[in-house]
């Protein structure tokens, strides 16, 4: 996406929603012609769009005002919601994953994992994970991420460890095997707190954050092994990961207040440039990859004014005459069109959750 095409047509999206919340524009979807981008207002609460391989449709997860998780399909070029089905009252924030040929979606519900099949929106199985071992009186962890393997064939969850007042124990990582529908392997992380999986393009690479550092793990065979933790990153409380599209670099944003992250070379794993990212005290999250690898997105949490960055694959440099503010008060994804046609942009402002569309 180029720098003047993103700018104008975020900056034009924000100012349709601004208008939309003072109630000077109506309906479920406004295009916003002809340079600017849709607005589709999706539910109320943390909208996550996945978006479909050839950039037609866009599946949004988000709760309704009942807190009802909700999958829609939405017509990337109209706005419109072709379909959607309910997967029943949150238990947490749900996470999800999209199959790589677009076929099924993965909704996790705390321990619940469902598989949608996305050409009907019907819910083909609900599987529970295994409960997580632990002393009696413990509680366990959260959910925190979910991966679908290159070839479709394996969903990766990970959770947190379970935990008691001041007493911690490891995070796990799970196999959940999509043609037996069944979980069936499980190794622990050594890191109490686990971020989100995601498989280096074109590989069973999978990398993971944690409380304890960026962990390599091999995804090839039936049960994942920890390969290695990468050494000198930054490590706080969980990473956010995007990878270039051709699986050349990695980008590994500090989960706590740093404002810093690691650009990671994946081909033997050394940290090859620690870079600043924002002030300190400050939240950077959500990094997603341009399509054609020049640039990393991700969203500054700003509670006042949430703001969109752009910062070098290579360098790491942020690009700051192409910094923009959000369309959104929180941001709760950033997507990108696989032919680099668009952004997608989730977020909510009060109790309205949206997706914005805006094109190249």
């Amino acid at each position: 996406m180029s720098k003047r095409a993103l700018s104008k047509a975020v900056r034009r999206t924000a100012a349709l929603a601004a208008a939309a919340a003072l109630g000077l524009t109506g309906g479920v979807a406004e295009a916003v012609p002809p340079d600017g981008g849709t607005v589709v207002t999706v539910g109320a609460e943390q909208p996550v769009a996945l978006i479909a391989p050839d950039g037609g449709t866009a599946y949004v997860v988000v709760l309704d005002a009942a807190r009802e998780i909700r999958v829609k399909a939405v017509d990337t070029g109209t706005g419109a919601v072709g379909g959607q089905v309910g997967l029943g009252t949150a238990e947490g924030r749900p996470r999800s994953a999209l199959a790589a040929d677009g076929a099924r979606l993965y909704v996790l519900n705390g321990p619940n994992l469902s598989v949608v099949d996305t050409a009907t929106l019907t819910v083909l199985s609900t599987t529970a994970a295994p409960d997580q071992p632990r002393p009696a009186g413990w509680v366990a962890g959260a959910p925190s991420g979910i991966a679908v393997s290159p070839d479709g064939a394996t969903v990766y969850v990970a959770q947190d460890g379970p935990w008691q007042y001041k007493r911690r124990r490891d995070a796990r990582l799970l196999a959940f095997s999509t043609t037996e529908r069944a979980f069936t392997a499980s190794v622990p992380l050594g890191a109490w707190l686990a971020g989100t999986p995601v498989f280096r393009p074109g590989t069973r690479d999978l990398y993971l954050g944690t409380s304890a550092g960026l962990l390599h793990v091999d995804a090839s065979g039936g049960a994942p092994v920890v390969l290695r933790t990468v050494p000198n990153t930054v490590a706080s409380t969980g990473y956010d990961l995007a990878f270039t599209p051709d699986g050349q670099r990695l980008l590994a944003l500090d989960g706590g207040l740093s404002g810093k992250g690691d650009l990671v070379d994946p081909a033997a794993d050394p940290v090859v440039r620690r870079i600043t990212l924002t002030a300190p005290d400050t939240v950077v999250a959500l990094p997603r990859a341009a399509a054609d690898g020049s640039r990393f997105y991700a969203v500054e949490d700003d509670p006042d004014q949430p703001l969109l960055h752009a910062y070098d694959t290579t360098t790491g440099e942020d690009a700051a005459d192409e910094t923009l503010p959000s369309p959104e008060k929180k941001v709760t994804d950033l997507a990108v069109d696989p032919d680099g046609d668009a952004l997608y942009v989730s977020g909510t402002t009060g109790d309205t959750g949206r997706l914005h569309i805006i094109p190249n």
